[in-house]
């Protein structure tokens, strides 16, 4: 079978919305290729597109498909995950806007070794739930396993905008990031693999550089490899980068920032450098803010004094963390996904005006902006001005999927101002909204009983 053929078919079909033709000549692909990732992703697209068009109450999408959810589990039992993924598919053919469910197809593919398949699904996921770190965690999964190493942080980075507090994605991220430095570090200098390995010291690094998760005595080792680095070279920013995140890792806040300071004279790259430092010293609030909370939860009867310690620290963070966002957008004003934060800070600090004017700026960015017009409405409305509010919250609505998460969460926000407006009819109806789809969003089951009684 012409398999590319068959694939530029479905895409035709795609465009002319014709969404069963496309996804019957991609179930041929897939059921002879299943770890065809151009494939896979097609599929995907083609699902999500009916699903988003064709309104099915979820309940009813969940009873027709749950003979297949039964097979996927039944499969899974059986340590079948090839068994389990076909399962999933034709579950997810009846509920397409299901996201547990691709989760669980991804990691059957990913357990059945059709990699490309499974970095499909994450990413088509991925994409379609802007607020979902998990499946750009999992694609990165996946693109490391085929040591598609840059791939694999370029998906760290996505979750970590999707939820920049994911704490597991940051990790991931700065433990791939130093090894796809240094073996760049290696491979650069090097003519052929017999060179990397030519003594056993080379061997030694090489093998460190290739496990992702270090024991103390690999950074150890490290350290003291990128200090002579550094010494021959003070120019190489890599180095200093590094030396600077295994300093972290230790907790030495304060010798971290010292590293990256010595750099910002001679580093091409300064203004990253401010930026770490920025990050540096905003952890080592965090982390003082953490042990106070800590303390107050490990404490029967915690005294006046502590608790008003916690109070000034979090004030001090949320002024360092306005004072190094302000920062940012002033020396690279055109960054939109700057604004974005900046705007978040301001939100949080509760200056609503300063919040909105960087809302303004960061709704421009295609990236940002669904997420920007729903904090502007939050701002408008904790200004009491509500018809601004729900203007924005209508028009992220056009640019989301109701059924999804962020769809559910903007009709929950416009049901909210329409009771603070008083207009308790037209909050029922978008309560109602996602009490169709999703009984237990919230307390969405809750205010529904309260509107109608």
């Amino acid at each position: 079978m012409d398999v590319s053929s068959h694939i530029a078919k479905a895409e035709e079909a795609l465009k002319k919305k014709n969404f069963d033709y496309a996804i019957g000549l991609l179930d041929q692909v897939l059921s002879l290729q299943p770890d065809h990732g151009q494939a896979r992703r097609r599929w995907c697209e083609a699902l999500r597109q009916k699903g988003e068009r064709n309104k099915t109450p979820r309940w009813l999408a969940r009873l027709g498909g749950s003979p297949h959810r039964l097979s996927a589990a039944v499969s899974g039992m059986a340590k079948s995950p090839a068994g389990r993924a076909r399962a999933l598919e034709k579950y997810i053919a009846q509920d397409p806007l299901n996201v547990d469910a691709q989760l669980d197809l991804g990691d059957a593919l990913l357990a059945a070794g059709h990699v490309d398949s499974a970095v499909a699904v994450f990413e088509c996921l991925g994409e379609a739930e802007a607020k979902l770190a998990a499946p750009w965690k999992r694609a990165a999964t996946g693109h490391a396993q085929r040591n598609r190493l840059e791939q694999a942080l370029e998906c760290l980075e996505k979750a970590l905008h999707a939820d920049p507090k994911d704490a597991e994605a940051d990790r991931m991220r700065k433990n791939l990031a130093a090894d796809v430095t240094l073996r760049k570090g290696a491979y650069e200098k090097a003519t052929s693999a017999r060179e990397l390995v030519r003594d056993a010291a080379a061997q030694a690094r090489l093998e460190r550089e290739q496990r992702i998760h270090k024991t103390v005595d690999d950074l150890a080792a490290e350290a003291r490899e990128l200090k002579d680095r550094l010494q021959a070279s003070p120019k190489d920013g890599r180095a200093r980068r590094r030396l600077a995140e295994i300093a972290a890792k230790r907790e030495e806040w304060s010798e971290a920032e010292r590293i990256l300071g010595e750099g910002l004279a001679s580093d091409d790259n300064a203004s990253e450098l401010k930026d770490r430092i920025g990050d540096l010293k905003l952890a080592a609030v965090e982390r003082e803010v953490r042990k106070l909370e800590a303390r107050l939860g490990s404490e029967a009867s915690p005294g006046a004094n502590l608790r008003d310690d916690l109070d000034l620290l979090r004030q001090d963070r949320r002024k360092l963390e306005t004072a190094e966002y302000r920062r940012r957008v002033d020396e690279r004003p055109t960054d939109l996904a700057l604004w974005y934060q900046f705007g978040r800070v301001l939100q949080e600090s509760d200056d609503q005006d300063g919040a909105i004017a960087a809302f303004q700026r960061a709704v421009k960015d295609p990236k940002t902006r669904v997420d920007s017009l729903v904090r502007l409405g939050a701002c408008f409305q904790k200004k009491g001005l509500l018809d601004l509010a729900e203007k924005q919250l209508n028009a992220a609505l056009e640019e989301a999927t109701p059924a999804g998460e962020r769809g559910k969460s903007i009709l929950y926000n416009l049901g909210l101002v329409a009771e603070q407006a008083g207009r308790k009819s037209e909050a029922f109806g978008y309560y109602s909204r996602i009490y169709e789809v999703d009984i237990d969003f919230r307390d969405v089951a809750r205010k529904i009983e309260t509107l109608r009684s």
